[in-house]
Parts: C-alpha cells; structure tokens; sequence
C-alpha cells in the first residue's frame, strides 16, 4: 500500500506526493489471515424495534412477510473527522496542528477498498440468499440515474444539533477540527449517515465503538428505507461507510468500518393516523460496526517492492475479513429471520 504525503494549508491535508513511511502502530495487515472476525463487529443501529402499530426506528423481522431479495449498495464512502496535536504550554504558547486525510485523499481510499472488496461482498449477501446491486446494475433507467445522483440524506434537527454540539466543543477542548472530509468511490453518491462525527482520539488514533449512524435519525431512515428503495425498486439498501485519520507526518490510520442496512416499514401507518417522529415509512434493518482500540496504520513501512506487494496483498486481505464479517452477520440476521 502506498501513503499520500499532504501538506495542512488551512489545517486541511491535500494530496501533493505518495510515499512509503514507518510506524509502529498497529498494522491493517495483521488481520489478513484471520477471515472470522465477526465478534469484532459490533451492534450499531437503534434497538428500539417497530410495534404492532409500526412505530419505532429499526425493524422486527418477524414482522415481514418476506425477507430482502434485492438490496443496492448505495453508498461506499470515507469519513475522517479529523484531530488536533496540542503542543506548549499557556506559559510558552500553544500551537495547534489539525490534520484529515482530505476529500481526494477520502475518495481513493474509498475506491482503494471499495474495488478491493466488492466480489466478497456479493459473495456474502448471496450465501444469505440476497443479490447486491451496484450502481451498474441498479440505475437501470434514466429516471433513476437523475434521482440517485441528486440523492442528499435528509437528517433530523435533532442529529444537526447533535453534530453542531460536538464541533462546539471540539473547538472548545482543543480536541479537533470542524473541518471534517468525507467522500465516496468512484461511482458512488455521498450518503451520510451521521452529520454528527464523533470527535477522534488523536493518541490512539480511534473513535468510539458505535455512533457509526444516527440513532433516531426518523428523517435520515425514512429517505433511505423508503423514499431511495422506492425509486430504486429495490428491497433494501445498504451504505457502507469507513473512519480514516491521518496524522500529522501524513500517516493513514483506519479506525472504523461499519455497513448498514436500511428498508420499508412492512407496518403501514392505520388509517386516519399521521406520521409522526415515531411513525417513518423507512427503517433500520440492521447495521454493525467494527472499530479498533488503536487506529490500523494503512501505508506501513515497507523496504523493497517485494515487501510493498506483500504488504498490498495483506492490506486487501484484511479489509476483505472485515467488511465480509460484517455484512455475515447482517446476512445471518435475515438467514435466522426466515427459518422462524
């Protein structure tokens, strides 16, 4: 794998060169011989399950008179909230070194990882009796083409406070930057799942175990399970999304990948009735995610070209055991819904 070496004009990280750098965190590429690391991947959506009356934010599979068949992958992006190095004292003065990994930094990683694991990926859904859509394969129609790529996720004022809050006090704290970056692959539209980033660990270089999505986001699953799928004539949609930081020698780090899947209320609202923030038309149906205690350096040293093949080849292994872990366990979740 290979590094891209920035420089932070306005505390922003832009692509200017790529290199091959040192470090001792821990490496993505430890994880490459181990393909089950489902117990890593860890609950991520809401909890609060949808009633008799159809209410609630994330779906009860016993509910539905048939599982998801074909589900389009609508969004495959990279996140980087960014952080902040403090150095100095009050006494001598403070400087501040803010860095991210920059929108077209973002965009090759995501594409990197995205083309890296998209035939694992089909492989899962379909051992789970699913056909994973790509673009390609889902914008069929002209109509479709202009909906998809004029999409913007809706979100509740409650997830936009949420967010405002946290840049408040990233600010407040000297914890990091309001000047997050996110971007997706190639071919892909930006569906954001969470305005509100969480601030990141600039020492370990991670984020929190969950909070990969808005919680009770009843705009952001609506226009996603209902309004996207509706357009799209599918039954479901999934987003998969990654957490990078880079640190100020312009090292890359993945803290974070998630997948999420969102789709219809099988309930429809009883007549007479009008929705409310505890009725949406859309719903979670499941999502994990698998974040680390410290961050995986993803550009690691390597000395020859032999070694940066190697490293290449267990960089892409890794993700590939991640990501496929994570959508097994969404996969296993509606495998175990049919049986009952």
């Amino acid at each position: 794998m290979w590094e891209m070496k920035t420089n932070r004009n306005l505390g922003i990280a832009a692509i200017t060169a790529i290199i091959i750098t040192g470090c001792s965190a821990p490496k993505l590429s430890k994880y490459a011989s181990q393909t089950d690391l489902s117990k890593k991947a860890k609950y991520d959506v809401s909890e609060v399950t949808i009633r008799d009356n159809g209410k609630g934010f994330t779906v009860d599979f016993d509910k539905m008179k048939t599982m998801p068949k074909r589900v389009a992958l609508v969004s495959f992006y990279t996140e980087d909230p960014g952080f902040t190095k403090v150095t100095g004292t009050n006494m001598t003065g403070k400087n501040f070194t803010t860095t991210n990994t920059g929108e077209a930094g973002a965009k090759m990683y995501a594409t990197y990882f995205y083309d890296a694991s998209i035939e694992n990926l089909k492989k899962s859904f379909s051992a789970n009796g699913m056909q994973l859509l790509t673009p390609s394969e889902f914008l069929t129609s002209e109509d479709k083409k202009s909906f998809y790529n004029n999409f913007v996720v809706r979100h509740s004022k409650l997830n936009k406070i949420g967010a405002a809050l946290t840049k408040f006090m990233k600010k407040a704290g000297n914890m990091g930057t309001s000047i997050e970056c996110k971007a997706p692959a190639n071919g892909f539209v930006l569906a954001d799942l969470n305005k509100n980033v969480p601030i990141a660990d600039a020492k370990k270089k991670a984020v929190k175990r969950n909070g990969g999505v808005g919680l009770f986001d009843n705009d952001m699953i609506e226009c996603l399970g209902y309004d996207l799928c509706k357009q799209l004539d599918v039954d479901a949609v999934v987003i998969v999304v990654n957490t990078q930081l880079c640190d100020k020698r312009n090292r890359h780090y993945l803290a974070a990948t998630g997948a999420y899947m969102f789709g219809p209320n099988p309930l429809p609202l009883a007549e007479g009735k009008k929705d409310n923030m505890f009725y949406s038309k859309g719903l979670f149906y499941s999502g994990y995610r698998m974040a680390f205690k410290k961050g995986l350096r993803i550009d690691a040293k390597a000395k020859t070209e032999e070694d940066k093949a190697k490293l290449e080849t267990e960089n892409k292994l890794a993700y590939n055991n991640m990501i496929v872990s994570i959508a097994n366990k969404i996969g296993g979740e509606i495998t175990e819904a049919k049986k009952n």
